[in-house]
């Protein structure tokens, strides 16, 4: 799970700056953790609609599938990403 408290975290880990539709939200997450872990988090953090299908982005790039390690998509340091509601009939 996600704990907040920001500096001075290892190089294990990496802190998430995710711009929701509810307002940013910040975790630090091991590197191995699920993009499906970070969106969980996010959702609980925010109070977002978990019954709509959620994605996390980062420049552009859709990061999927959501059992992939945040590691895998060489994410490192602080990164900022969003999430963004699909198939909402947007």
């Amino acid at each position: 799970m996600a704990h907040e408290h920001g500096h001075g975290h290892g190089e294990d880990e990496v802190t998430l700056e995710v711009g929701t539709p509810k307002g940013l939200f910040t975790g630090t997450f091991p590197k191995t953790a699920k993009v499906e872990d970070v969106i969980a988090a996010a959702v609980e953090a925010k109070g977002i609609d978990s019954g709509e299908s959620l994605e996390l982005v980062y420049n552009g790039q859709v990061l999927q599938p959501v059992q992939r390690t945040l590691v895998s998509f060489g994410l490192a340091g602080t990164v900022k990403l969003e999430l963004v509601a699909t198939g909402s009939g947007v």
